[in-house]
Formats: C-alpha cells, sequence, structure tokens
C-alpha cells in the first residue's frame, strides 16, 4: 500500500497556518508532540507531563513510557530530538500561566514545576484532557482517542493538508527514523509486534518513490544502435 508522509514542508504548514488565535502555543505544541515523538495516538493521548519532566521540573531528553500507557503493554524507553524539548519547554511555560486548568492538574508541592500526576501531556481548547471514547466489541470495551483525533483532523484541514490523518504522523516518523536505523531498533522504540511492521510501512513508502523515478524516465525515448 502506498503512503503518502509528511514532509518539512507539511510540518511548517500546520505551524503557521493550523496553529493561530488564542491558543496558537497549545496547538504548536500538539503539532510537535506528534511529530517527533514515537507514540500512537492512544499513546500521546493518555501521556501525562510527570513522564516528561523530572521533580526538579526539567525537561527529559529520554524518559520512560509506563506499561500501562503503552501499546503492547511493555515499559519503553522514548528518546526525543533538542527541537522538541524546545517546543516543550516553551508550553509548560504557557501551561503554568493558565489560571482556568482544573484543580487536580495541579500541587502545591515544590516539584514537577506544581504539576500533579493527574496533568495531561495534551490539553484540549477548554484546557482540559481529552476523553477517551469507549466501544464495545466482542473481547468488552475498546477505547479510541476520538476527541484527540477530532481536533489532528481540524488542523490538517486548517493547513490544506488533506490527504493526511492522525496515523499520518506516526507512520511518517517511522519511515523517516527507518531510513537511518535499524528497523528492529525502530519497532521497539514505537513498542510494535515485530520488525516487519517497520518494514512494510517503509517499503510502502519506496514503492510510492519508485513509481514517481519510473513515471519521470518513462518519458524518455530509448533507442538502439
Amino acid at each position: 500500500m502506498l503512503r503518502q508522509i509528511f514532509t518539512e514542508n507539511d510540518i511548517d504548514s500546520l505551524f503557521n497556518k493550523a496553529c493561530a488565535g488564542k491558543y496558537e502555543l497549545k496547538d504548536r505544541y500538539l503539532v510537535s508532540q506528534l511529530a517527533y515523538v514515537p507514540l500512537s495516538l492512544t499513546e500521546h493521548n493518555l501521556l501525562r507531563l510527570h513522564q516528561l519532566i523530572s521533580d526538579k521540573g526539567e525537561v527529559y531528553r529520554k524518559w520512560v513510557l509506563p506499561a500501562a500507557f503503552s501499546r503492547n503493554k511493555k515499559v519503553r524507553i522514548i528518546e526525543v530530538p533538542e527541537v522538541y524539548c524546545q517546543a516543550l519547554e516553551q508550553y509548560l511555560d504557557w501551561y503554568e500561566q493558565q489560571q482556568d486548568l482544573p484543580v487536580e492538574y495541579r500541587h502545591n508541592l515544590g516539584t514537577h514545576r506544581g504539576f500533579s500526576q493527574k496533568a495531561p501531556a495534551l490539553l484540549n481548547d477548554r484546557l482540559t484532557a481529552f476523553a477517551m471514547s469507549e466501544r464495545t466489541v466482542k473481547k468488552g470495551i475498546n477505547k479510541q482517542p476520538t476527541n484527540l483525533r477530532t481536533k489532528v483532523n481540524t488542523l490538517l484541514k486548517k493547513a490544506g493538508i488533506d490527504w493526511a490523518t492522525a496515523k499520518t504522523f506516526e507512520d511518517s516518523l517511522v519511515i523517516h527514523l527507518a531510513k537511518n536505523t535499524e528497523h528492529g531498533e525502530v519497532a521497539d522504540l514505537f513498542g510494535y509486534s515485530s520488525r516487519q511492521v517497520v518494514a512494510d510501512k517503509y517499503n510502502g513508502n519506496l514503492l510510492q518513490l519508485s513509481e514517481a523515478i519510473n513515471n519521470v524516465y518513462s518519458r524518455i525515448k530509448v533507442t538502439g544502435y
């Protein structure tokens, strides 16, 4: 299956066209977390600030995703780039200044910049956590990040990136990492069951490039001697 992935221009469009108004910085951080942190959309939705900062309020470059939040129900070590850390630091400064946060997101201790363990990494426009939607399936109750997905799709539409979905962030990061990193390591980073998941995404992207190359050279008339 052919996969379209984000380019730098697409991410720039999200930052510059979709993120504006009262919650510009909040939305810019949302894009940064989706673009740079190797998580599923559900994991993004469940992430808490305490996973991202030390008790002294310092931003981690490498941190632990708890098994309870992880797609494969195993603890994962997450490493993030410096550009994301800078975005998080700006976001935390904004987050601290918000007066309309639910009281349970704060504490009066001198740790974690005054944020409690309940403070979510991502806030909706009501300055609360994005709720998970429940759906009944054969094995019980399935929970989906429907509200977060709707928010992301709204940003994509504002940026004029109509072909993309919330899943495109994950696929794009996987493929970009797989270009220069062993596929097994990428699979472990994302909590996939095997490296084949990464290979399938990566090879799907290569097929798209291959077809583009064939289209270019198909215009060249070949003659023999």
